[in-house]
């Protein structure tokens, strides 16, 4: 039974958004010994060094003669943060009593993320779920969802939130909408297994979408197999015509797998701006002192095994809301997936389908 339970902890482990690293016994409180444990951590699992150009031994090299037993607290900080911030990973960042670094600086243009003044497009907003939300757009026959993250509401572990699935729901009152707009621009992530309750009722197949592997030694090309992930038709009822994603820089993490994952339908389109660009699990860590720090552990890549870890997914159609747009209230991202969805569904409509007249009659 014993070895049961640490076999499902250790599957359930390995999905999460998050994983924990358990290693060798404490060791002993200095800054020398908690630098070490940084850099060799990054060393031994970090998988994306050629793809950020970083040479993990030079920055060793020039950080190692800093470390004195006489360092102060605030300046090891300030060199373990320095080592990072070059990854613009957002899954890399340090945590301390000083502090806290994250490796990625997101956009300061706050509005290029955002829904510009929502009343002047949906039936409503007022938030129907703490995860999910769903509207009409006015004027049109479009359904709109807001999903602002893929994570879950407990606080104790779980592998799926089961609040996700109101998508069911959503599906049955929007069936019969010429299409629907999903919006991620601020959704920075979640479980993977909450990706897939939503994308499974917008699938007519089962599709491979996203292929992992992990470090798992100390040498530059040492990785593990490649591990497939799968969407498949799940759910009462699929909607399977016209889908827009909303994505922004804020887009990240497991939005940027459900992003990989619309992209493999033929209906769906991605419109916005290119997404964060940090798709593994990360892993978490805390050093002699006390200090935490997370990292990514994988390599991800698409069905077609193109990477995007790094550089984000690009858009079928690059918008950006502008300042502009802003003090006019307007949404020009929102808007240009009204725009997509309309000209699809005319060109799908029976009346300028000239193959569909012909099957009429």
């Amino acid at each position: 039974m014993k070895i049961k339970i640490f076999i499902l902890f250790f599957i359930v482990i390995s999905f999460s958004g998050c994983e924990k690293l358990f290693f060798e016994n404490d060791i002993s409180n200095t800054p020398l010994n908690s630098f070490e444990m940084f850099w060799k951590y990054f060393d031994k699992f970090y998988p994306s060094f050629g793809i950020k150009h970083i040479n993990w031994d030079s920055v060793y090299s020039i950080n190692r003669p800093k470390i004195t037993d006489q360092i102060s607290g605030i300046e090891l900080y300030n060199i373990l943060s320095g080592m990072i911030k070059p990854f613009n990973d957002g899954h890399v960042t340090l945590v301390s009593n000083y502090g806290r670094c994250n490796s990625k600086t997101m956009p300061s243009e706050y509005y290029s993320n955002m829904r510009i003044y929502p009343q002047s497009y949906l039936s409503s907003f007022e938030m129907n779920n703490s995860n999910i939300s769903f509207w009409s757009v006015k004027n049109y026959n479009i359904g709109y969802i807001s999903i602002n993250t893929f994570d879950v509401k407990s606080e104790t572990f779980v592998y799926s939130d089961d609040s996700f699935l109101v998508i069911d729901e959503i599906i049955k009152q929007f069936k019969n909408k010429d299409g629907i707009i999903i919006d991620l621009r601020q959704n920075g992530g979640g479980l993977p297994a909450n990706v897939e309750t939503i994308v499974n009722r917008f699938t007519d197949k089962k599709r491979l979408y996203i292929k992992l592997r992990s470090k798992n030694g100390p040498g530059k090309n040492d990785f593990s197999e490649w591990i497939d992930y799968y969407i498949e038709p799940k759910g009462p009822e699929q909607f399977l015509k016209p889908v827009v994603v909303l994505t922004s820089k804020s887009t990240g993490s497991a939005a940027e797998w459900f992003t990989l994952a619309m992209k493999t339908l033929p209906n769906t389109s991605v419109v916005g701006d290119t997404t964060a660009g940090c798709f593994s699990p990360k892993v978490e860590r805390e050093l002699p002192n006390g200090w935490s720090f997370t990292l990514s552990s994988k390599i991800a890549v698409s069905a077609d095994m193109v990477q995007y870890e790094g550089f984000g997914i690009p858009p079928d159609y690059t918008v950006l809301n502008t300042k502009n747009d802003l003090d006019n209230k307007r949404d020009a991202m929102l808007e240009k997936g009204i725009e997509v969805i309309e000209t699809k569904q005319q060109f799908q409509s029976p009346k300028h389908n000239k193959y569909a007249n012909l099957i009429a009659h």
